[in-house]
């Protein structure tokens, strides 16, 4: 399968999820995502879900990081839809947070975290193959984001589905996941 063909079947068919499902799949990421380890973890880098695309709900991890490890700064980005670049900010009660053109939630502004100081990035993506591969929205944010992170960052996929067969049409800039949570099992690559 190509990414243009895996990104509308994915979104079409997470779509398609009921509110269940939805609600059993996040709670089953969760429990996987306790089980990784954050001994070394002080810059941990998410994303806000955009519920209009059922994206999985990184909030419940976000609330079970902030009250089981208080040692981890949660970090978000800001997009500039311009460069299709992002920046990075530490998000705390002080964070003030907008919607951007996309249905993205952000910060708007804040403390500034540096692409290298990140430690670990949960990565929002559509599809996966069992070699690590991912397939995102297609605007690239994410894989230059990566290109500039230290080079054993953790790079942890979130998704609802199994991983596909194979992405067919892998560039040499597209950076793998090293792991990726789904409702049964965290796939290691």
């Amino acid at each position: 399968m190509n990414k243009a063909e895996a990104r509308t079947h994915s979104l079409n068919v997470r779509k398609s999820l009921s509110e269940k499902q939805v609600e059993d799949a996040n709670m089953a990421i969760l429990a996987h995502f306790k089980t990784l380890d954050f001994s070394g973890i002080k810059y941990l880098h998410l994303f806000l879900p955009i519920t209009a695309k059922n994206e999985v709900n990184t909030l419940l991890l976000a609330d079970w990081l902030r009250e089981h490890q208080p040692t981890v700064h949660l970090v978000l980005s800001k997009s500039d839809t311009k460069k299709h670049t992002l920046q990075h900010f530490i998000w705390d009660e002080r964070t003030t947070l907008q919607t951007n053109q996309w249905g993205i939630t952000e910060p708007d502004g804040g403390l500034e975290v540096k692409e290298k100081e990140v430690d670990m990035i949960l990565i929002p993506l559509l599809a996966y193959d069992l070699r690590g591969n991912r397939v995102g929205y297609g605007k690239g944010f994410y894989d230059r984001f990566l290109a500039k992170c230290n080079a054993n960052v953790q790079k942890v996929g979130l998704s609802y589905f199994e991983p596909i067969e194979r992405i067919e049409d892998v560039e040499s800039f597209d950076i793998k996941l090293n792991s990726c949570i789904n409702p049964e099992k965290i796939w290691k690559f």
